[in-house]
């Protein structure tokens, strides 16, 4: 989803984005820390990674976090596209509108923008398995009534007793006053990737009967 990473590349460079992202092998995410970086993701800390892309006027925005977890429960709590308005902040409409086929979905957004007017969009989610016990899911902006374009990714993998979270996103904003909210945006996606995670956890403790069932259409997506 575009909630606060995506640039005037070519969309070949777009889609070469989304496939690297994808195609991570299980450790990858945690071997490309550094260690003080993997110290405070032990310690139950975000690390953040913010890079400036061009001109644009919000940056890339990379996000890692343990959560305590398997990776295919965070993953299918992210996959549970419908459900993300029940969790994600500022999440205010969230539909499936399309089935391209049972791991390529197209889900209809309407998110509150404090400022601007509340936007609408529509993003191609595509899910994926790269290796055993790690998952992926990309997303690329179809339409939008602001946003110019947006592309991110999300992937989780085994990590100590639980599951490392990558969650990726670059967005180009339409608005005038776009370099206003800079760092609003950043701290929107911020609480995204937390509410990934915090939901995850709290299924997992308190309410197991709901998550296996997105456990399980996930792995019917995936043909398993």
């Amino acid at each position: 989803m575009i909630l606060p990473s995506a640039s005037r590349l070519p969309a070949v460079g777009l889609l070469l984005i989304a496939c690297f992202a994808l195609n991570l092998r299980a450790g990858d995410l945690a071997r490309g820390l550094t260690p003080s970086q993997m110290k405070k993701i032990k310690e139950g800390s975000q690390v953040i990674e913010v890079e400036d892309v061009g001109d644009l006027p919000w940056p890339r925005v990379t996000i890692y976090q343990k959560v305590n977890a398997k990776p295919e429960e965070v993953a299918a709590v992210f996959f549970d596209f419908e459900d993300s308005k029940r969790f994600i902040p500022n999440v205010l409409k969230a539909e499936i509108s399309r089935n391209i086929s049972p791991m390529v979905l197209e889900v209809d957004y309407a998110i509150n923008i404090p400022i601007l007017p509340d936007e609408y969009y529509t993003v191609r989610n595509t899910l994926s398995q790269p290796a055993p016990e790690c998952y992926g899911i990309s997303w690329k902006l179809l339409k939008a009534v602001q946003t110019k374009d947006s592309v991110g990714s999300f992937h989780t993998e085994p990590f100590e007793d639980g599951a490392l979270m990558r969650y990726q996103n670059l967005v180009t904003p339409g608005s005038s006053m776009a370099g206003l909210l800079r760092g609003l945006a950043i701290g929107q996606m911020e609480n995204a990737a937390s509410a990934i995670a915090d939901r995850a956890e709290s299924l997992k403790k308190s309410n197991p009967e709901e998550l296996q069932p997105k456990v399980r259409r996930m792995q019917s997506a995936l043909g398993q």
